[in-house]
This record gives structure tokens, C-alpha cells and sequence, in this order.
């Protein structure tokens, strides 16, 4: 009796241990698939509206989709061949960046593309006007004869007028999307011309004269900075290839500085000291006008 008492304790510890472990891996199971359910609703509603707003047509799922799978080998070749967790998570986080960093890329380079063709967008118009056209048609004729970004964005603007919006709605979308101060001197000066009457194509005109002459000044400042750029791209890159090169040269030293809390500490200090110092080196490279 006295032995069967201590065994039968220990039968019900042993169950009672068993069912709380397969409960909680039944809530991380359950957990972790509900937050990886949001989080790639939410990375494909971002990734979406961001496909929508530069007009690319392609399923934001499917390139979630892609973009895991291209990951998950990534991730694996880089364990693989490393066999250190540190860069495995640097791969992971890399590869989880990727598509909003390359989205943003694109979104910024079609607004440079959208302010280069403004001066030439804004004197069509002017001159449609000033053969008689009415506004409409004068940016209707525009939209046909420009290349993209600028012929589709205002072709959207129309497009959006057509279905109901107003037109200084129309305007206030055109300006979200793409932005830009020189976009927003255009739309002021239509509002006010809409509001208050005016010589709107001679107003177009001067804008398109004043925005060439600043994207002029840009495009020369651009190319005297070009090589501090260049420069602050260089010393950025640099540690970064010195430590590739020894790693390969010889990983048994350099094997501590992954694998150790001290390298840990070491390569994350070097991490912010390098996006401090390009931070500063932009910083001091981007002129305003």
C-alpha cells in the first residue's frame, strides 16, 4: 500500500506533465500559425498597395509566395554553408526586407521619373489650352502623347474624374501618390485657377520654366556630390569585405566572432557604427534647394 501510493503519484505527475506539454505545443502550433496567417495578410496588403500605387498588375500572394520560397532556400544555403544561427537570422531578416526595400526603390525612382517629365507634361497642356482646349482635353491630350509614369498617372487622375470624383479630389490622389513640391505647386495653381479665374496656361508655363531650371540645378548638384556618394558607398562596403575575405581566408579564426556573445557584441557595434557613418555621409551629400 505504502509503495502504491508514491506510484500512483507519480503516474498522475507523468499524465498531468504529459497533457500540459502537449497543450503547450498545441498553443505555440496553434499561435504561431495565427500570427504567420497575419502577418503575410498584412505583408500582402502592404506589398498590394504598394503594387497598386506604382500600376504593376501582379498578385501580391504570389509574390509573397516567391518571396518565401526564395527565402527559405536562401536561408538553408546559408546554415548550409555557414553553419552559424547569427547569419542565419541576418538571411532571415534580409529576406523578409527584400520586397518592401525593392518597392520602395521602385516607388521613389517613378518620382523621379514623374518630376523629370512634368516641365514637358506641363507646357503640352499650356499649349493645348492656349489653342482653345479646355482643361479636360487639354490633360486628356497629354496623357495620350506622354510616356509613363507621368501619361498614367494623369490618365488615372482623368479616369477617377470620369467615375464621379471631382476634380480637386482627382488632384488631391494625384498628389498623395506621387507627392513632390513641384507637383504641389501644380495643384495649387489649379485649385486657385478653378477657384478664382486666372491665366492658367501662362501659369503652367512659368511653372514648367521654373521646375526645369531646378531640376537643372539638381542634376548638376547631383553630379558634384556624386563622389562623396560614391566614397560614403565604399567605406560602407569595405569592413564588410575585409570580414568576407578573412572568413574565407582563414574561418577558424574568425569562427568566434559568430559564435561567440563577444562577437555578437562586436558585429552589432560594427553594424550601427556603419549605418551611423553612411547616415551622416547622406546627411552631408544631400543638398536641398
Amino acid at each position: 500500500m505504502n509503495a502504491a501510493g508514491p506510484d500512483r503519484w507519480l503516474l498522475i505527475a507523468g499524465l498531468a506533465l504529459a497533457i500540459g506539454s502537449i497543450a503547450a505545443v498545441l498553443v505555440l502550433v496553434l499561435g504561431g500559425a495565427s500570427a504567420a496567417g497575419q502577418y503575410r495578410q498584412r505583408t500582402t496588403g502592404e506589398i498590394g498597395r504598394r503594387l497598386n500605387n506604382l500600376l504593376l498588375f501582379i498578385d501580391a500572394r504570389r509574390l509573397f509566395e516567391v518571396n518565401l520560397a526564395v527565402g527559405l532556400l536562401l536561408v538553408a544555403g546559408v546554415g548550409w554553408l555557414t553553419r552559424s544561427w547569427m547569419l542565419v537570422v541576418i538571411a532571415l531578416v534580409l529576406c523578409a526586407v527584400a520586397p518592401h526595400a525593392v518597392l520602395l526603390h521602385l516607388a521613389r525612382r517613378r518620382r523621379e521619373r514623374f518630376g523629370a517629365q512634368l516641365p514637358e507634361a506641363l507646357m503640352l497642356v499650356a499649349g493645348a489650352m492656349r489653342a482653345g482646349a479646355s482643361l479636360p482635353l487639354a490633360l486628356r491630350q497629354m496623357s495620350m502623347e506622354q510616356p509613363p509614369p507621368c501619361g498614367q498617372e494623369f490618365d488615372l487622375m482623368l479616369r477617377e474624374q470620369r467615375l464621379g470624383v471631382t476634380l480637386d479630389e482627382a488632384l488631391g490622389s494625384l498628389e498623395r501618390r506621387m507627392g513632390g513640391d513641384d507637383l504641389r505647386l501644380v495643384v495649387a495653381a489649379i485649385r486657385i485657377a478653378g477657384d478664382s479665374g486666372g491665366n492658367l496656361a501662362e501659369t503652367l508655363e512659368r511653372l514648367a520654366d521654373t521646375i526645369r531650371r531646378k531640376l537643372g540645378v539638381e542634376g548638376k548638384i547631383r553630379a558634384l556630390t556624386a563622389q562623396g556618394r560614391l566614397q560614403g558607398w565604399v567605406m560602407t562596403s569595405l569592413p564588410l569585405a575585409v570580414c568576407a575575405a578573412l572568413f574565407v581566408i582563414d574561418p577558424v579564426a574568425m569562427r568566434p566572432l559568430f559564435d561567440t556573445w563577444q562577437g555578437w557584441i562586436v558585429c552589432a557595434v560594427v553594424v550601427l557604427l556603419e549605418i551611423a557613418g553612411l547616415f551622416f555621409i547622406r546627411r552631408i551629400m544631400d543638398i536641398d534647394i
